[in-house]
């Protein structure tokens, strides 16, 4: 039986030695971000949009919102860039943090929302009928996620945990699992693009 997240996450401990390394660099990498070098940047990008992206498909549940996710992400951490520092945590931390704060308050703002025009008077029959189509539909996007994450692989579903729930990097969790950073890198992509399996184009264009 394979061990609980909670588990690895446990034994996940990092050198003193490396973890500093692993601060340096990341202290670096955001300078030169915030100096708008654009190999800072691309770099950022190769590093963490895949991941925000599929964060957004777990959360979120819309393809559109997800890609959303990603751009809204950069734009805040190019706002508030000099806030980070690599003394009160890591980098991978930090970002998926403000990535997923961004991600709830969408989800709060559509609750919002949606309160607010259930509140509103009824004037026809056809926004009489949109209520229920509407609880339908999102009762479906939430069962299509749960039933691709519960289809999985355990290797694929283990490594998308870790990477999106318990926010390690894939260098932690290739450690953590006695695998190539490469190995994990390919579970994680294998995940998300089963999860977007989940969420056909046609959901995004209604």
């Amino acid at each position: 039986m394979k061990p609980p997240v909670m588990s690895e996450l446990a034994r996940s401990a990092i050198s003193p030695a490396r973890a500093e390394g692993t601060r340096a660099a990341d202290a670096d990498l955001m300078e030169s971000f915030l100096r708008n070098d654009g190999d800072a940047a691309r770099r950022l990008y190769d590093r963490f949009a895949s991941r925000i992206y599929g964060l957004g498909l777990v959360l979120l549940r819309s393809k559109t919102d997800a890609e959303d996710l990603v751009q809204d992400t950069f734009l805040k951490v190019m706002r508030i860039g000099s806030a980070f520092d690599p003394r009160r945590g890591s980098l991978d931390t930090w970002i998926l943090l403000n990535a997923r704060g961004i991600a709830i308050d969408l989800l709060r703002r559509r609750s919002l929302e949606g309160r607010k025009l259930s509140s509103l008077p009824r004037i026809s029959e056809a926004s009489d009928e949109a209520g229920p189509e509407w609880r339908a539909e999102v009762r479906d996007l939430f069962q299509r996620a749960n039933d691709a994450m519960g289809r999985l692989p355990s290797g694929q579903r283990s490594a998308l945990e870790l990477t999106y729930l318990g926010q390690r990097s894939t260098r932690e969790i290739a450690e953590m699992q006695g695998i190539p950073r490469g190995t994990v890198k390919s579970r994680v992509h294998a995940a998300v693009a089963s999860l977007q399996k989940a969420f056909p184009e046609d959901d995004d264009a209604a």
